[in-house]
């Protein structure tokens, strides 16, 4: 059964008696656009679709108008990794290494524990164009998105944080995807952070996030019903892929392979690895590349 759910978006919400901070995201349109632009068996697109959650929730903290957060994590599973990335503008994009596993996706249901496998490391950073602000990285296993960004956070960090993420899928398709994240502050309330801790541990979260439980709710339920919360950011599924940024990077190749395709009278295809998008670019544009440099 499908459930209704809201647009894309992340809240951020304060406790001030217990000062825990919450975020919260939803991310089910863009990975079901990200599941559709790649071709994703229904495997990887619910890693995807977990891992998007995930890089959404660091993005809370992006600042600066142009500054992204990467989350790669490289598995020992059949999946071989991915890549998902943030920006502070609410974009999101990514890919996983594998798309298609057929032993696994032929299954009544999803084991994502055998497509990442037992070891995994995962590497976060925030970044501007052209220049690295902040890097991560951690082993986990077995390997897991959500553990290793609760291990980013823990070793690289040095902060108390709780995550959950509800990635679900129905009949081969996502259905959602939403996450949330706890961090008690260092004079924080270590009894009311113990008790949310309860919660993330015996389901409840993970219940109501399969649920689509608003904000409040998650808040109420989690007893911090004095939470303050910012207005909404939206997200959306974005890459920043571009003809132009095509063209340019075939003005970079060498003569002698675009002679090649000259030769054989062939467009030159290329496909964004990010968003899966294609572009051609026909044997016209090619010679003119080649004629400049004669």
């Amino acid at each position: 059964m499908i459930m209704s759910k809201t647009a894309d978006s992340l809240v951020t919400a304060f406790s001030p008696s217990a000062k825990i901070n919450l975020v919260f995201v939803e991310v089910t349109d863009s990975a079901r656009e990200l599941e559709r632009s790649h071709l994703c068996g229904p495997t990887a697109g619910l890693i995807q679709a977990e891992a998007l959650a995930a890089v959404a929730l660091l993005s809370a903290e992006l600042s600066q108008p142009e500054e992204t957060v990467t989350l790669n994590l490289r598995v020992s599973g059949p999946v071989g990794g991915l890549l998902v990335e943030a920006g502070a503008d609410g974009s999101l994009r990514g890919y996983t290494q594998v798309k298609v596993m057929n032993d696994l996706d032929a299954c009544e249901e999803l084991d994502l524990s055998c497509a990442l496998g037992e070891h995994g490391e995962i590497q976060i950073i925030r970044s501007l164009p052209g220049k690295i602000l902040a890097s991560g990285t951690a082993k986990v296993s077995p390997a897991s998105v959500i553990k290793g960004l609760e291990q980013y956070y823990r070793q690289s960090l040095q902060r108390q944080v709780l995550a959950q993420i509800s990635a679900l899928a129905y009949g081969g398709f996502i259905d959602g995807s939403r996450g949330l994240l706890a961090e008690c502050l260092p004079d924080g309330d270590r009894e009311a952070f113990e008790r949310v801790t309860r919660f993330f541990e015996d389901g409840t979260v993970q219940e109501s996030l399969e649920a689509s439980a608003s904000p409040r709710t998650l808040c109420s339920t989690l007893g911090l019903d004095d939470c303050v919360f910012q207005p909404a950011r939206p997200l959306k599924f974005a890459c920043r892929c571009t003809p132009e940024r095509v063209d340019a990077m075939l003005a970079g190749m060498p003569s002698a392979d675009l002679e090649v395709l000259m030769r054989e009278e062939r467009p030159a295809r290329i496909f964004c690895h990010m968003c899966g998008k294609g572009y051609e670019v026909g044997l016209e544009r090619l010679q003119q590349i080649l004629d400049s440099r004669r």
